[in-house]
């Protein structure tokens, strides 16, 4: 943002990228402004040098080591091409990557050897552009104070791609994929050609497909009528977010190019290219003219939107009185688990890890957000939307079947489809007390049903404090009283529940510890704590379910369970219908890490006694806890559980409950009023359920997911290996400011003493500031995190790279060491 950058593209090899790049370099000279052409990957070289072409008459070019080595240079080149090049008369033209074979790049590699790794394109690119951006910055900085008037920037980059905008990079990925981190703003050159208006507009489709800003297209007249036809279809063509200028995306005709000369056995441009140029030079400063001024008004929104957001929009879970307009982040894009953050210090799109997984949702790394967006669009494309009552349409019975294959597999039957994680909540505790009066025989056949509704009892549920299902009414009334649910924030909250106060698990000091409540069951423990040096011996259960502490669990909610049944014969009191958990991690409690032999020993106490289990994996479900159903980590099959988040990947908002076949058949009957009455317009939209398919499917296919281990023994069943370093995590356990750290599956947590960053004392929880300071420090470091009272959480993708958790844990350890060190007063 420094720096008015543009990506030129091309709807096909040989359109012009490198005349309109020249063009575009010499209007920019004739208006004094400095300008860096970068040819970041180049084939055929050196005898085709498009950055020689652009800095012709103006400059001589500078090369990378790579590009040096295919112009018979073994030792040459520079990676600082602003420092070492001559500018001439503010102009630098640069190749980073070359080849001397003139194919496609990926073929080139293939054959001279001297691949480039994608993310060495990345650097490359991100280097040279900062490096221009710091030489011409002072005086940009200056001419963008005001944003009014007609501020004239201090300097334009220019960045060309390679053949076409699916061609591949020398990896063999798109180039549409590998610079879409750098989400440069687009300068698409169109095809002349017969042919060219669809390959034209199927490269604006595929660049807005995937997130680029298209800002012109530019294309050269012939007698094929294309510009006409292309200019037509842009002027009505939509972009994301751009509010009353979204609509159209202007055309640019220049004349025809003339036809390139053979001299020899070389093609090249003679002078009627130059004069071409010549001609054309009204339409290029036209074009700079409408790129500058498009980027300028980025740069004004950008800076204005924090302004706008607090004047008109009502944040949930914020106190905006307690908001200061810098806090307001604004977030441009978003590619795999990374946020495209504006930061109005540098004046610059900065990459930061998306630390909270917005919310838990996210799930896909760069290449699976394609995947992704691909079967949004399709499934858009095709149906809309449609209803579902009586309706049936294949991305719903896709995801259903992946869900029944995954999650659910070897336990569920059924699948109903809701908007969110706490109304499949809602539906599941429905589905668990209708099943509830089956069993018990208050409804005794279907045909009766209707019969027995006038005598049917409340009832409510067994729960765990801390537990949070969502802030609809009925998911409320299944909470222990919290800061959630007082009357300031739901006054018509009842609660209908008997709620046991958990142990939790958590390393303390570099060991697994089981840490019993106050005011618990088991308070203090005894003789009955216990502790580990590893997660997994926390895990087995077969060696845990024989010990004393087990035992003393199962005798503790069966003797809650006695209390509640005498409680319902001799006072009339609701009876227990159902056990409703979070599994395994109780997620906006704090990241807690319930003891799993209690949530073994609760769910078997119940259903000894007849109880329907209704499991809550909105967080915990799909891989985000190292397995696709969390309930495979507690060894205990549920009767009702439900799905959200991970289940599309994090992209769109769509929620499953799963069920047994004797759920279902609770809801028989010859009556609608036997049905389960219960539905959202938006029921199984198939977009939803299109991405919901893709997301499962993904995570589960080894090609794909390279984090996916095999389970040993006879069960087929995959996990994922451990993403977050333990090692580094126990280190981080033995920090004199950490209270315990969690990790497991896709979560890192971090309890920190409630007096870090004056915290407030209290115990911690949710209300406690604790975690703030540190939460902001990271931001330092690219870390976009997110606190949760005294609890400092990253969350990661299944398929994240374990090296990048490992940057990742290693960033927040430094941050926690100084502050342990109490050497934070200068942060």
């Amino acid at each position: 943002m420094e720096c008015p950058t543009f990506c030129v593209w091309g709807a096909n090899t040989a359109v012009g990228k490198t005349l309109v790049s020249k063009g575009l370099a010499e209007a920019a000279a004739r208006r004094s402004l400095p300008c860096f052409y970068l040819k970041p990957v180049q084939t055929g070289f050196p005898d085709d040098s498009d950055a020689d072409f652009v800095a012709r008459g103006r400059t001589a070019t500078t090369m990378g080591a790579h590009a040096a080595v295919a112009a018979g240079i073994e030792r040459g080149g520079t990676s600082s091409p602003i420092a070492d090049g001559s500018g001439g008369d503010g102009t630098w033209s640069h190749t980073e990557f070359a080849w001397a074979r003139a194919v496609g790049p990926h073929l080139a590699a293939r054959e001279e050897g001297r691949g480039v790794a994608d993310s060495e394109v990345l650097r490359a690119v991100t280097a040279q552009l900062s490096e221009f951006s710091d030489h011409v910055g002072s005086a940009l900085r200056l001419s963008f104070t005001s944003l009014t008037g007609d501020e004239r920037p201090s300097g334009v980059a220019l960045v060309e791609t390679a053949g076409g905008v699916c061609s591949p990079a020398p990896s063999g990925a798109l180039q549409c994929d590998v610079l879409r981190p750098l989400r440069l703003p687009a300068i698409l050159v169109g095809d002349p050609k017969l042919g060219g208006i669809s390959t034209t507009i199927a490269s604006l489709e595929t660049l807005a497909a995937r997130g680029y800003d298209v800002v012109a297209i530019v294309m050269s007249g012939s007698a094929c009528g294309n510009v006409d036809a292309v200019e037509q279809y842009a002027s009505e063509f939509n972009q994301v977010g751009g509010g009353e200028d979204a609509r159209g995306i202007p055309t640019f005709a220049l004349p025809p190019v003339p036809e390139r000369r053979i001299v020899g056995d070389v093609v090249g441009h003679g002078r009627e290219i130059y004069e071409w140029l010549d001609d054309g030079r009204d339409v290029f400063d036209a074009l700079l003219t409408h790129a500058t001024s498009w980027h300028r008004e980025r740069v004004r929104k950008m800076r204005t939107a924090p302004d706008e957001a607090l004047r008109t929009l009502w944040w949930p879970f914020t106190q905006h009185d307690a908001t200061p307009r810098e806090n307001v982040t604004v977030i441009d894009s978003r590619c795999g688990e990374d946020f495209g953050v504006y930061s109005p210090d540098s004046n610059a799109i900065e990459l930061r890890f998306d630390g909270a997984a917005s919310w838990w949702t996210q799930g896909a790394s760069k290449a699976e957000q394609t995947r992704l967006v691909r079967a949004a669009s399709a499934a858009a494309g095709r149906y809309g939307h449609v209803m579902f009552p009586e309706n049936v349409h294949a991305p719903a019975l896709d995801a259903a079947s992946e869900l029944l294959k995954g999650a659910g597999r070897d336990w569920a039957t059924r699948v109903f489809y809701s908007d969110n994680g706490s109304t499949a909540m809602e539906v599941a505790v429905k589905m668990a007390i209708r099943t509830y009066f089956v069993r018990k025989g208050f409804i005794p056949s279907p045909e009766k049903a209707s019969d027995a509704a006038d005598f049917l009892p409340q009832v409510r549920v067994l729960a765990l404090d801390g537990s949070y299902h969502g802030d609809t009414l009925g998911t409320m009334d299944m909470q222990a009283p919290s800061v959630f649910t007082g009357p300031l924030q739901t006054p018509w909250y009842k609660p209908r529940g008997i709620f046991l106060r958990p142990p939790t698990l958590q390393m303390r000091e570099g060991r697994w510890v089981v840490i019993q409540p106050e005011r618990g069951p088991l308070p203090g423990g005894g003789g009955l704590a216990a502790g580990w040096a590893t997660r997994e011996e926390a895990f087995d259960h077969e060696t845990r379910d024989e010990t004393p502490l087990a035992k003393a669990y199962r005798a503790v909610v069966d003797a809650a369970l006695d209390e509640a049944e005498a409680d319902a014969k001799e006072n009339g009191a609701p009876p227990v219908a159902a056990l409703v958990m979070e599994c395994v991690l109780h997620g906006a409690g704090g990241m807690d890490l319930i003891d799993p032999t209690f949530q073994r020993a609760t769910i078997q106490a119940c259903r000894a006694r007849g109880l329907p289990v209704v499991l809550d994996e909105v967080f915990a479900g799909i891989w985000r806890l190292g397995a696709e159903g969390a309930w495979e980590l507690l060894g205990e099959k549920p009767d009702v559980s439900c799905y959200a988040k991970l289940f599309t990947g994090g992209l769109t908002p769509l929620a499953a409950t799963a069920t047994t076949e004797e759920v279902f058949d609770a809801f028989r009957g010859p009556t609608k009023q036997n049905a389960l009455l219960h539905g959202h317009s938006y029921t199984a939209y198939p977009i939803g359920c299109a991405v919901a398919a893709e997301a499962q499917r993904m995570y589960r296919d080894p090609l794909i997911n390279d984090n996916l281990v095999e389970m040993g023994g006879g069960d087929a069943r995959a996990a994922l290996r451990e993403l977050w370093d333990e090692h580094a995590a126990r280190a981080i356990s033995a920090l004199p400011c950490v209270k315990g750290v969690t990790v497991i599956g896709c979560v890192l947590a971090i309890e920190l003493e409630d007096s870090v960053g004056g915290g407030g004392g209290g115990g911690g929880g949710y209300s406690s500031t604790a975690a703030r300071d540190v939460v902001l420090r990271l931001r330092a470091r690219s870390i976009q995190a997110r606190p949760l009272g005294n609890v400092l959480y990253l969350m990661c993708a299944p398929t994240t790279d374990p090296a990048r958790c490992y940057d990742l844990i290693r960033e927040v350890w430094t941050e926690l060491s100084i502050v342990a060190a109490g050497d934070d007063d200068d942060w």
